[in-house]
Formats: C-alpha cells, sequence, structure tokens
C-alpha cells in the first residue's frame, strides 16, 4: 500500500467506524489495493429472484436493507463460519456468476458493497494557495446573447455557506446541502477537514464554463468524501428528483471487483433518458475503469485530465478506450473555504496552510469533469438541444480535436466564446 492511498484510506475508514461502519481492502494477487468495500456485506440484484438461491449456499445470511432492484445481506453470522466478503463471492460465483465474462462492462448480480470517493480516486493532490491569484483559472466565461439556464446537479460533498462574497460568479443561481466547517481554531480561522470544500470548488469550476447555469450542490459524498454503492444511487435519486437537473456531475469514482459494473447502477441511465451523467475517470495513472464513468452506456461520460498546456495527459490522469474525453485538470483555480487545512498526505504531512482568501489551485479529474459538464450545459442553452444531444456533439468536437497517444479532448473555451 503506497504512503499516499494509506493516508487517505485511514481518514476514511475511522470515520465510517465512528458511523459503526467497517471498511475493508481487497488485494491483488501481487498485494496491490484492488477495491474497497464494507465488512460482511453483500448486494444482491434483482433480489426476488436472486436471495433464495443465495440463501441455500451461505447458510445465516439475512437481509438487512431491500428495495425492488437491490438488496443489502450480511454475512456476519453465517452457521458455517466466518467467511470474508471475498472469500462469500468465491463461494458463489459457480453458482450465480458460472457463465459471465470476466471482463468489464459487464454485471454481477451478487457484488461487494463498494466504497465511492472522491479524494484518492478522483483529485490528484490536496488543495494549495494560488499565489497572487484572485480571480479563478480558467475563468469565467461570457454568457451568449440568448443563452437560457441549464440546471446541473453536483452529487458531491455539498456547498460551503453562505458563499463568499468574493465569489462573484457564484453569487447568484447556484444553492445547495451545507458542507459546514465546524471547529473553530484559536485565532479565529476555522478548520477545513480533509475533503471539505470539493463540492464548492466543483461547483466554481462548472459555473465558469456556463454562467446562466442553475447548480445544485449535494452533500451526497458525507462521510470523509464518500459513500458505499448501496447509497450512492438512492442520493442521485434524490438530487434528481428535488432539482430535476439535465446534467449530473459526479467527481467521484470506484474500482470494483473484477472491473465488473457496480451493480446498483443497473437501470439507473434507463429510468432518466434525458439525463447526461458526467463522471471523473480517477487519478491512479492506470487504464482500469473507474465506475460510474467507465459504464459503456449513452448519457455517461467519462472525463480524464490534461495537463495545463491541454496538449499532454496530467501526470495522473487515468486512461483508455473506456475515456470518452479529456479536459484540463491540472492547475486549476477556483472557490474554496477560509479556514485552515491540515495536510494528510506525505510529503506535506502534518503541515498546515492558511487559506484567507477563498480559492484553492487544486488538480484531478475531479475538476476536468465539471468542466465538461459546464461546457455541455452552455452548449444546451445556446443551441437549445437536450443534454445528450449536446454531450455527443461535444464529443464529436473532441474526437477531431484528438491528441496521438492521449485522445478525444475538449480545450477550455476563450471566455468570450
Amino acid at each position: 500500500m503506497d504512503a499516499v492511498f494509506d493516508a487517505h484510506y485511514r481518514i476514511v475508514q475511522d470515520e465510517f467506524a465512528l458511523r459503526g461502519i467497517s471498511l475493508e481492502i481487497a488485494y491483488t494477487p501481487n498485494g496491490e489495493p484492488d477495491y474497497i468495500y464494507e465488512r460482511g456485506r453483500l448486494l444482491v440484484a434483482a433480489p426476488d429472484d436472486n436471495l433464495d438461491r443465495l440463501h441455500g449456499h451461505l447458510d445465516g445470511a439475512h437481509v438487512i436493507e431491500r428495495g425492488e432492484d437491490l438488496a443489502v445481506v450480511s454475512i456476519d453470522r453465517l452457521r458455517g463460519g466466518y467467511l470474508s466478503v471475498p472469500d462469500a463471492l468465491a463461494v458463489l460465483d459457480p453458482v450465480f456468476h458460472r457463465d459471465l465474462d470476466r471482463r468489464p462492462g459487464v454485471t454481477p448480480l451478487i457484488s461487494p458493497n463498494h466504497l465511492f470517493h472522491v479524494e484518492r480516486l478522483c483529485s490528484a493532490i490536496e488543495p494549495e494557495v494560488p499565489g497572487g491569484s484572485s480571480q479563478p483559472w480558467p475563468p469565467p466565461r461570457e454568457p451568449a446573447e440568448g443563452e437560457q439556464p441549464v440546471r446541473i446537479g453536483l452529487v458531491d460533498t455539498g456547498l460551503i455557506k453562505p458563499v463568499d462574497a468574493a465569489l462573484t460568479w457564484l453569487s447568484a443561481g447556484v444553492d445547495g446541502e451545507d458542507d459546514p466547517l465546524i471547529t473553530v481554531l484559536p485565532g479565529g480561522l476555522r478548520l477545513i477537514p480533509p475533503f471539505a470544500g470539493h463540492g464548492t470548488f466543483v461547483a466554481g469550476v462548472a459555473r465558469c464554463m456556463a454562467p446562466r447555469s442553475e447548480i445544485f450542490v449535494g452533500n451526497e459524498l458525507n462521510i470523509a468524501g464518500a459513500t458505499l454503492e448501496s447509497k450512492i444511487i438512492g442520493k442521485i435519486e434524490q438530487v434528481v428528483a428535488r432539482f430535476q437537473p439535465a446534467i449530473i456531475n459526479v467527481s467521484s469514482g470506484t474500482y470494483t471487483r473484477n472491473d465488473w459494473n457496480p451493480i446498483a447502477f443497473e437501470g439507473f441511465i434507463n429510468r432518466h433518458p434525458d439525463l447526461t451523467l458526467v463522471a471523473a475517470a480517477g487519478n491512479d495513472s492506470t487504464d482500469r475503469p473507474l465506475y460510474p464513468g467507465a459504464f459503456p452506456f449513452p448519457g455517461i461520460v467519462s472525463v480524464g485530465a490534461l495537463g495545463p498546456d491541454q496538449e499532454h495527459l496530467a501526470w495522473f490522469s487515468n486512461y483508455g478506450q473506456w475515456v470518452d474525453v479529456y479536459a484540463l485538470g491540472e492547475g486549476i483555480v477556483n472557490a474554496f473555504a477560509v479556514g485552515q487545512y491540515r495536510y494528510h498526505e506525505p510529503p506535506k504531512q502534518p503541515a498546515r496552510q492558511d487559506f484567507l482568501r477563498p480559492l484553492a489551485r487544486w488538480s484531478g479529474t475531479s475538476f476536468a469533469a465539471p468542466l465538461v459538464s459546464g461546457m455541455i450545459a452552455a452548449r444546451m442553452g445556446r443551441t437549445g438541444e437536450q443534454s445528450r444531444q449536446a454531450a455527443e456533439a461535444l464529443l464529436d468536437e473532441a474526437r477531431q480535436n484528438a491528441i496521438d497517444g492521449i485522445g478525444p479532448v475538449l480545450p477550455v473555451p476563450p471566455a468570450d466564446a
């Protein structure tokens, strides 16, 4: 386990433990982290069809949550003795997945309850003070004449409230659930916890690209920037029902067992045929698929990151045929919190940094994704296209701008474009 992954994982693990939820890591044969999951829990698709069969092979398993499409099953007290989640799945594979190809893009019937997370997966570095800059970069676009508002829903860590008056590009049209800064330090600054401010930064990036957009920032990733697979779809559905966005931005993700589709998302995109989901591709410099961006479905756009010159792949970005488009993701400056941040990853750990203006410089596919979400929204506002039409038109442009060795690229448009 590398030191950066370990630093992030320990924070998340401790926060979940405070809520009575145990996390564990599954490892590859060479000892690398494979995926993170909830201890003692399985997800079961189509429970009406599959629960009886599961009970026949795991005596003592019991349902703790059940919906029409998904059940959460506890295997903590099996009558045949303790089995870890990976061991239990090895028992069930010959029954449920005997004919399932071991390749990305297929959906199992039984899976771990994977962890979705913003930090190690979707922001490549911790936030930094942006030097002398007092404005966002890339800067806010000028809206086109007659450009109409389009709604963007962000599944993230919430919005730091009240929005600082200096963040003029967020002063109207942006709302969300609170991302609270609770602890006041000696001297009056508030403590900025790990992963706080992520949703605020993402909102700022999207709004700079789509200045007439209406943005709602959900606080779904509210346990150290993370949530479980069994929870995330319900939370996305709540944002859709509450805000009725045309675009959902998910700057988080998960690696999965066997790189199979996370079963909680099964049917989501079909339930929302007019919705486009834009997702970060991840920051582990790997071609391994990160979900939900890696879903091979229309209406889902996976975004990798380019470096500051927008001509080279960012050093951290995931890549591969499953990544639909690449956009600027390194050295972005946008909205953040005022307060003191304590670095938790080496080599900066345990340094402290005071953010005296509500801006940060940050990097990651987390922030390439809202650039693309904003570009889709801006095009919709100009053309009257539906979100999937606008997304496909931009992807066509990106294919025409493809860079050898990288793939389709969307450069940041000029501020007056």
